[in-house]
C-alpha cells in the first residue's frame, strides 16, 4: 500500500503517522532505543507490505498488467489502490478524507525535522503539493506513475503504466474493493494484539 493507506492504519498521533510512513525510508532492524509509538508504526508498516504483497488479489491485480511490467506492478498497484481507497473513502472510514489528510498534513509537518533525512523532502512535497487529495483523480494517478518511473534505474518497465491502469480500471478496482476489508480485519488483529 502507498502513503494514503499506511496513514490510514496509523493511530492519529503525530509519531504513529510518522513511523507508518518511515517504513518506506527505514531499513533493516530497528533501534532498541525507539519511542514505542515509532517501533509499533514501522512494524505495522512492514506487516501491511508484507500481507498486502502475498495476498491473492494483490497478486490477480499483478497479473493483469503486461508481463513486461510485472517487475514495477508492487509499486504501481500500491499507487493504484490508493486511488481506489481514495475514490470509496466513505466505505472505510467515518472522517471525511478531505478532513482527514488535512489533520495528517497538520500533524506530519509538525515532525517533519524527527524524520529521517530522505523522508523528509518527499513528506514536504506531499503537503505542499496535497498528493493524498489529488490521488483521487484517475488522471492523476496516470502522471504520478510516469514521475515515478522517471527516477527509476530503468524507468522503461514501467513507463506507461497508466494506460494499462486505465484498461483494467474496473477489474482493478474490484479486486481492491475485495481485498481492503481483508487488509483492515488483518490490522485490526495486528493492533488488538498489542
Amino acid at each position: 500500500m502507498n502513503y494514503l493507506a499506511h496513514l490510514f492504519f496509523a493511530q492519529q498521533s503525530s509519531e504513529s503517522l510518522m513511523a507508518n510512513l518511515m517504513g518506506d525510508f527505514v531499513k533493516g532492524r530497528l533501534a532498541a532505543d525507539w519511542h514505542p509509538a515509532l517501533r509499533d508504526g514501522v512494524v505495522l508498516h512492514r506487516q501491511i507490505d508484507a500481507f498486502t504483497d502475498s495476498h491473492s488479489l494483490f497478486l490477480q491485480s499483478a497479473a493483469r498488467f503486461s508481463p513486461a511490467r510485472r517487475r514495477c506492478a508492487g509499486i504501481i498497484l500500491d499507487i493504484c489502490y490508493d486511488h481506489f481507497l481514495s475514490r470509496h473513502w466513505g466505505r472505510f472510514h467515518d472522517q471525511p478524507r478531505q478532513q482527514f489528510i488535512q489533520h495528517c498534513y497538520l500533524l506530519l509537518s509538525q515532525y517533519q525535522g524527527y524524520m529521517p533525512s530522505d523522508m523528509q523532502r518527499p513528506v514536504r512535497l506531499m503537503i505542499e503539493q496535497n498528493w493524498l487529495s489529488a490521488y483521487a483523480s484517475a488522471e492523476h494517478i496516470v502522471q504520478v506513475l510516469d514521475r515515478v518511473a522517471s527516477r527509476l534505474s530503468r524507468p522503461q518497465l514501467m513507463l506507461g503504466s497508466g494506460a494499462e491502469f486505465l484498461l483494467h480500471y474496473a477489474e482493478l478496482e474490484q479486486n481492491f474493493l475485495a481485498f481492503f476489508p481483508e487488509l483492515m480485519t488483518f490490522v485490526e488483529s495486528k493492533t488488538a494484539a498489542k
